[in-house]
This record gives C-alpha cells, sequence and structure tokens, in this order.
C-alpha cells in the first residue's frame, strides 16, 4: 500500500501545506458534518424513510461524516502543531483504529454512493424493481450486509500496529513508540502491501466506476433520449424524476474527479514524485480533494430537490423559534381532491381536501 513520510519543506510549500492539510480541512469538517447531519435528519422524515434511495443516502452521509474526522482531523492537527502531537498515534489500540477507519469510511461510502445510483437507475428502468426491491425493509439489509462485507474485509487491519521501546541517549530516557500500518507478523505485512492494494482498487475505485458509468448511460437514455422525442410537455413527476437523476450524476461526477487524482498519484506517478519540496503538498492535495465530495452531499440534495430546500427552510425557522412555513407537496395532491375543490364554488363552504401520502 503506497505511503509517504511527511517532512520539513521550504517555506513556500510549508504554506501551502499549512492551507491544505489545516486550514481546508477544518473548513470541510464543520461544513461537511453540519450539511450531512441536517441531511440525515431530513431524510429520517416519515415520508422521505420510504423511498429506498433515501436509505442509501443515509448511510452515504453518516460514513462520510466518520471519513471526514478520520483524515482531515488528524492531519490538521499534525500541521498545526509541527508534528509534535498525533491523533491516532497515541496508543497502540488509537492506531489500529485509526488505519482501520481509514479505509472502512472510504469503501463503505464508495459503496453506498453506488448503490445509490444503482437504485435510481432501477427504479426508472424497471417496474418489478420499483415493486419488489425498492423498499426501506430490504435497503436496510442490503446496507446491513454491505456494512458486515466491508467490515470483515478490513477487520485484518486491526492486527497491524504494534509499541516498541528505544533508549535515548540524549536524555537517558526509555522512550515507547507506536508503529501504524506495520505488524511484526511478515506474512500480515505482505498481504497488507500486495493482495490488499488490489482489494481497496476494486471496492473503491474499479466496482464503483463501472456501475456509476453503467447507470449513467442508463438514466441518461431514459431521461433524455426517450422523453425528448416521446414528451414535448414532461409532467411534473417527469420533471422531478429529471432533477433527482441529475443530482445523483452530479454527485457520482464529483465522486470521480475528487477520487482519480488521488490514485493516480499514488498508483502511477508515486515514484516521479517522491523525494521532491513539492511531495507533501501534492500528496495532501490529492487526499483534501478526495475527501472534498464527503461534505458535498448536502449542496447537491439543497440545489436539486424542492422538498429538501423546503425542510432545510423550515428546520432553520424552528432552530430560531419561529413558525414553520406549511408548504403541501405539490405531487400529494390528487385529481380528484383538486376536481372536488373546484365543484365547490359556494362562499361559506369549502371543502377541506385531503392528502394522501405518494411513495415511489
Amino acid at each position: 500500500m503506497a505511503s509517504w513520510i511527511r517532512k520539513n519543506d521550504t517555506i513556500p510549500y510549508e504554506t501551502a501545506e499549512l492551507i491544505i492539510s489545516a486550514i481546508i480541512p477544518i473548513i470541510l469538517i464543520i461544513i461537511g458534518t453540519i450539511g450531512n447531519l441536517i441531511s440525515i435528519f431530513i431524510l429520517f422524515n416519515k415520508e422521505n424513510y420510504q423511498i429506498s434511495t433515501n436509505i442509501y443516502l443515509i448511510f452515504l452521509c453518516l460514513m462520510d461524516t466518520i471519513s471526514l474526522y478520520q483524515w482531515n482531523l488528524k492531519h490538521a492537527v499534525h500541521t498545526i502543531t509541527a508534528g509534535r502531537r498525533e491523533i491516532w498515534g497515541r496508543s497502540v489500540f488509537l492506531c489500529q483504529l485509526g488505519q482501520f477507519f481509514a479505509f472502512y469510511t472510504l469503501h463503505t461510502s464508495a459503496m453506498f454512493l453506488t448503490f445509490v445510483e444503482l437504485d435510481r437507475a432501477c427504479l426508472l428502468r424497471s417496474t418489478w424493481y420499483k415493486r419488489k426491491i425498492a423498499q426501506p425493509r430490504i435497503a436496510l439489509i442490503i446496507c446491513t450486509i454491505i456494512l458486515v462485507v466491508l467490515f470483515a474485509l478490513n477487520g485484518f487491519l486491526f492486527g497491524l500496529g504494534f509499541e516498541y521501546s528505544i533508549y535515548n541517549n540524549s536524555t537517558g530516557i526509555q522512550e515507547t513508540l507506536i508503529e501504524c500500518y506495520y505488524s511484526l507478523n511478515p506474512q500480515l505485512n505482505n498481504f497488507f502491501s500486495f493482495q490488499y492494494v488490489w482489494i481497496h482498487l476494486v471496492v473503491m475505485y474499479i466496482v464503483p466506476f463501472i456501475v456509476i458509468i453503467v447507470c449513467t448511460l442508463l438514466i441518461v437514455k431514459k431521461l433524455i433520449v426517450k422523453q425528448t422525442f416521446t414528451n414535448n410537455q414532461l409532467s411534473i413527476s417527469a420533471q422531478r424524476n429529471r432533477r433527482i437523476s441529475i443530482m445523483l450524476l452530479l454527485m457520482c461526477l464529483t465522486y470521480a474527479v475528487c477520487t482519480l487524482p488521488n490514485r493516480l498519484c499514488f498508483s502511477v506517478f508515486e515514484s516521479q514524485l517522491i523525494g521532491h519540496d513539492y511531495t507533501d503538498t501534492v500528496f495532501l492535495a490529492t487526499n483534501t480533494l478526495m475527501y472534498t465530495r464527503n461534505a458535498s452531499n448536502a449542496f447537491f440534495l439543497y440545489i436539486s430537490v424542492y422538498g429538501f430546500r423546503r425542510d432545510v427552510r423550515n428546520l432553520l425557522l424552528l432552530c430560531f423559534r419561529k413558525r414553520p412555513i406549511q408548504v403541501v407537496p405539490y405531487n400529494t395532491w390528487t385529481e380528484n381532491q383538486m376536481v372536488t375543490i373546484s365543484k365547490n364554488p359556494g362562499p361559506t363552504k369549502r371543502a377541506i381536501p385531503k392528502l394522501r401520502v405518494i411513495t415511489n
């Protein structure tokens, strides 16, 4: 598994690294935490929770939040304290916990994003899938399977990390040091250095990229090609499906743009980048870019989904102790209810429509 050891660089690069690995990560943690928690809170709404895609989005936001803290907080503390303090290197257990969550959160996040895209594509293409598979209970089962399988796949990382003692001649003190990502077992080291590299590539990049590309083509064919030639005036439901699908496509495109430079630097151009003054700057920049996607979920939901914007506004009004605006979603009204209202012109009696929640 590719890795590098940070060193002290010249002032221009140190300044850039302060911004890249300390200031920006803290901003990402704040924005990502607030945005993901708001997204989870809104998606847990009774009506939203009945849609299978939202179940995957909830787990995606949860794992993205944990992932933000794992890397960004570690390097922010390291940069601000000039390497004098470490979060995960204080004990063997923290070391093992940090190296496990580093890969576990990345893998689960990639899989949940993949299933978000896959679920949406299947919903648009298959009525059988919509009727039989796209259920909250089944989505929860799939999410549980993903968490358990990836936990088993990455569980060996708890076997890496050990402590050892050295005698410091200058101070005359016996010092205890922690070594992460290494083991006293040579076979475990070899597995992490060679076989696990391919496991990481498959789970983090190959499978998500293939599924995302295929689902993107299916969604584009369904929403753009077919509807362009068959419907001049798209229905409200079709417009809503198009906005949500475009949002998911943008999320997947952002995932590819943010993660690909990191993999190219560590897998393809590592030997050319190691040993220069800009080595730390480039590697830190690609890592920070990769974790930027983890903080962008709420942004895509807000700009693409009207109901999400409405719920965010009501939540903010509620937080500031103001009465939320009661807005009835237009897609929950039925034709019969609207006809009943129009056929009752009397000024003294008004028909009170009953809302019926329609779920996918």
